[in-house]
């Protein structure tokens, strides 16, 4: 059963309404009572389950920021426009703190993962399932829970073999092969890894990946044949 199915939405208004009749500490405790099973399942999805209390604090401050600048009159929810805040909060102090690398493909996906919840909460004032997620990102569900962990663990800790794409996608790689390639490039020599990483993820030409690396361009172009020998070697021992 859902986190979401336990959270009272009728109890977190109704303090809300109490609290702009007659702001106290009080009742401003309890609408942070009963917001806390939302906070908790916004951290663990955005967190892929690796959420600490820290991430619960970062959804309080959202809630108190939320609630000083709510207008009662505008006809939404408080939950719903809390949500805004609650996840801008828990977003923002997950990506400061986010303590190991974590490839730009991963990330695109956290990122787009972080912005259907809060569009699909917006919209329809509840948080979509790992179903509708995986649909909506083409990645399995095991796969979304460990791609939300990425930068709160290092990649090692990551079982990338959950990582899969649930349908083929035209003129798309599939998850599953861009983390073998990954891997693969993980695995060539420093010196490799940086003119593959200047060419092909930052678009530089030979020339500029030469001046970056303290090369000139002859050397390149020899470190990038060399380069693409070893991951087709590499690809196809897999």
């Amino acid at each position: 059963m859902e986190a979401r199915n336990y959270i009272d939405y009728t109890m977190i208004e109704t303090e809300v309404k109490a609290y702009i009749s007659k702001p106290t500490e009080e009742s401003m405790a309890r609408i942070l009572h009963y917001s806390t099973p939302l906070i908790r399942y916004f951290a663990s999805r955005l967190s892929g389950g690796n959420y600490s209390e820290d991430l619960v604090q970062c959804g309080y401050e959202g809630v108190i920021k939320a609630l000083s600048s709510f207008d009662p009159d505008r006809n939404v929810n408080f939950a719903t426009y809390a949500s805004h805040w609650i996840l801008g909060e828990i977003r923002h102090y997950i990506r400061r703190e986010a303590r190991y690398y974590r490839p730009r493909f991963i990330e695109e996906l956290r990122q787009k993962a972080e912005k259907l919840i809060e569009d699909y909460y917006m919209e329809k004032g509840e948080i979509p399932s790992q179903d509708q997620l995986s649909e909506a990102l083409n990645i399995s569900k095991n796969g979304l829970s460990e791609v939300m962990r990425a930068g709160l663990v290092s990649m090692d800790q990551l079982d990338l073999g959950k990582i899969s794409s649930t349908h083929y996608e035209s003129f798309k790689l599939p998850i599953e092969d861009r983390i073998l390639l990954y891997s693969a490039i993980k695995s060539l020599s420093d010196i490799k890894q940086k003119v593959i990483y200047y060419l092909f993820y930052r678009d530089y030409t030979q020339q500029q990946t030469a001046e970056c690396l303290g090369l000139n361009q002859r050397m390149v172009s020899r470190l990038l044949k060399s380069s693409i020998s070893d991951l087709k070697a590499i690809m196809a021992a897999e």
